[in-house]
């Protein structure tokens, strides 16, 4: 006989027709009572009372997440994240003083150069300007060099023939570093001319771009010069603020150039030169510097600036730069005049008002527009008051003042 087995209950068919009753069921059933779940044939609790389904059906089919799981993970998130704010927050801090610190560099040193120098340091200077005020003898520095050759004084220049008026030109320069100021600086130098009977000249085609723009100065003084019985060069960063100043008042026909010094000595930003062959030849003796354009040693100042220094053999060169002495210092000394910067190239820090004209040497990018932009407003009142309005010549006059935008968004 065979042994006969006991029946086995059909697990198969058991459980699936358990997990079609459970399919039944709402699945998101958040109030319904255990023995309503015990009719329906859901899953029993466990002995212990523990919920033993899967998925966190507890009590017999309410969906709910583990509160001890749930709160832990958040937290650990939170903290997370916590965690980072500081670290994102010096990421940015970092990212934003590298983007603004060139900005914030030149504001620092504008209000130093503006507000503070002033303080500091005292330049001797009269309150009411002459055209003739000279400069401070330690400023000035003009005495002959000993050691070397003496000057040079032959053909010297003479008074202009009388009969005829001088002829005058105003000459300055631009280029992409100076575009939010450039057009108005213009503009202030051609209404003065136009009220004195003067040229003004800006030739962008001259600018030498194997050296930085500042050199070419002297190739506009040297094109332009022999057209005009004298040259007034000035920088874009220049305004002229006393329009009832005449540029013969200032001129010295016993010189070939005048020149205006401020605690550093000579200053080329603002430049005062007659049509003479010494003149000529002077300014290609500047250009011919080749070794001052991009020294090897340290030099001071800047561009053609350490030319004139190294020319004229200041004081300030001859005791920070060891080079050989230039031996025709002597004849460049005795045919330049250094007169007071009040004449005709004030900085902000000493700038007083009724001062010819105001000089932002040294000021860059928001700084200088803002300032700049302050005394161009002020020198429209100026000339409206003294009877020459903007617009009154031409529309190359009526020019507004660098917006606030352009001073913080454009290229200065």
């Amino acid at each position: 006989m065979h042994a006969r087995h006991p029946l086995k209950p059909d697990l198969h068919h058991a459980d699936s027709t358990s997990l079609a009753m459970r399919t039944a069921q709402p699945r998101h059933s958040f109030n319904t009572s255990s023995s309503s779940i015990g009719t329906h044939g859901g899953v029993p609790p466990s002995p212990s009372g523990r919920n033993t389904s899967h998925g966190g059906f507890r009590g017999g089919g309410t969906f709910s997440h583990s509160p001890r799981s749930t709160l832990s993970g958040s937290g650990k998130a939170r903290g997370r994240r916590k965690k980072r704010y500081p670290v994102l927050f010096l990421l940015g801090l970092l990212m934003t003083v590298w983007v603004f610190a060139p900005a914030i560099h030149h504001v620092v040193t504008g209000i130093h150069k503006v507000f503070i120098r002033g303080l500091l340091f005292k330049i001797d200077r009269p309150d009411v300007c002459l055209p003739s005020t000279p400069a401070p003898s330690d400023l000035a520095d003009d005495d002959p060099i000993e050691g070397l050759p003496a000057a040079d004084l032959t053909d010297l220049p003479g008074t202009i023939p009388t009969g005829r008026p001088a002829k005058v030109g105003i000459i300055s320069l631009c280029d992409h570093n100076v575009d939010g100021i450039c057009a108005a600086s213009v503009a202030n130098k051609q209404q003065y001319a136009d009220r004195h009977g003067y040229d003004v000249i800006v030739d962008g085609d001259v600018i030498d771009e194997t050296r930085p723009t500042s050199w070419s100065k002297l190739l506009a003084m040297r094109k332009y010069l022999p057209y005009y019985d004298y040259l007034f060069y000035v920088d874009a960063d220049t305004l002229v603020t006393n329009p009832e100043l005449k540029l013969e008042d200032i001129v010295d026909y016993g010189y070939d150039q005048i020149l205006a010094a401020d605690r550093n000595g000579l200053n080329c930003g603002v430049w005062l030169i007659r049509n003479t062959p010494w003149s000529l030849w002077f300014l290609d003796e500047m250009w011919a510097q080749t070794q001052l354009v991009n020294p090897q040693t340290f030099v001071l100042f800047h561009y053609e600036q350490r030319a004139m220094h190294y020319l004229y053999q200041s004081k300030v060169w001859t005791a920070s730069v060891k080079q050989p002495a230039y031996q025709q210092a002597n004849t460049v000394r005795a045919r330049t005049k250094v007169i007071n910067a009040c004449v005709f190239n004030s900085y902000p820090a000493w700038y007083r008002k009724d001062d010819f004209i105001v000089h932002l040497a040294g000021l860059k990018g928001i700084a200088k527009c803002l300032t700049f932009r302050h005394y161009y407003r002020k020198a429209q009142q100026t000339f409206a008051l003294s009877g020459t309005s903007l617009g009154s010549v031409g529309e190359e006059t009526d020019v507004p003042a660098p917006s606030w935008g352009t001073c913080f968004f454009g290229r200065i």
